[in-house]
């Protein structure tokens, strides 16, 4: 029993001299965010990582708390100037970036941001759950299928899980009412272009046959023509100038010149 007793106040000095060496490793900057205090801790935060040597993990706390008091902004330029500093935590800053670029609702760059935290680690779940938010936001419904798919599988017994798998049931059936619609839409087109063709098939033949009738009646107009044309040269040629006696003039006055 004694033994025993020994051995839990060995355990229990222990744990109390790492809680103190802990107390004394943190700053004041993350002490004040850790308790909820994110106004606090800005100031503290900023003043730190312009010290010597800052902490690479004062970058998320930071982004963090501007995240807290609603300036998302600033809380993505925080989480950018963290992701060009060597040693930083990529996966979880391009993370905790997309989801303020979530709430800023810049749906595109929160994309991007996910899928750059996948790529750091893609055995991170969280960023597949909110990609597929975010593609849900962006209409992009395949992708959101697979992104949901992908988090159930990494994280099967997520207290999420029903609720996902509700959304999956709803999201295949709204693929399949998307695709009967697009089939439709398809079909439909296909029926305007075939009667845009017929309809112009059949205006060319209309266009063809007053072209002929045309040609006829400009062809029949010109042999009228010609055939005036031709009367009129044939009655110039009988023509006759007659000089019988009827022409000549006479004078029956007598002269008055003896």
């Amino acid at each position: 029993m004694k033994v025993l007793y020994k051995r839990l106040s060995c355990i229990m000095i222990f744990l109390l001299n790492l809680g103190i060496l802990y107390a004394q490793n943190v700053s004041e900057g993350v002490r004040l965010f850790t308790e909820n205090q994110p106004a606090k801790a800005i100031p503290l935060l900023e003043k730190e990582l312009k010290g010597a040597n800052p902490s690479v993990e004062l970058y998320n706390y930071l982004g963090l708390a501007y995240s807290q008091i609603g300036d998302f902004q600033k809380a993505c330029d925080t989480f950018e100037r963290g992701l060009g500093i060597l040693g930083t935590n990529k996966k979880v800053l391009y993370f905790n970036q997309g989801n303020a670029f979530y709430r800023l609702e810049d749906y595109q760059k929160a994309l991007n941001c996910y899928s750059m935290s996948i790529v750091c680690d893609a055995d991170f779940a969280e960023p597949y759950l909110n990609r597929a938010n975010t593609n849900l936001k962006l209409n992009n419904i395949d992708d959101c299928i697979s992104d949901y798919t992908t988090f159930l599988e990494l994280k099967p017994n997520d207290v999420q899980e029903p609720k996902i798998r509700e959304l999956l049931d709803l999201l295949h059936r709204e693929k399949e009412v998307r695709l009967a619609e697009e089939k439709r839409r398809q079909e439909e087109a296909e029926r305007l272009k075939q009667e845009e063709e017929r309809l112009a098939a059949a205006k060319a033949e209309q266009e063809r046959i007053a072209s002929a009738k045309r040609a006829e009646e400009e062809e029949r107009r010109r042999q009228l023509l010609e055939e005036v044309a031709n009367s009129l040269k044939q009655s110039s040629d009988t023509t006759n100038m007659s000089a019988g006696a009827e022409d000549v003039l006479s004078y029956d006055e007598e002269s008055d010149i003896d």
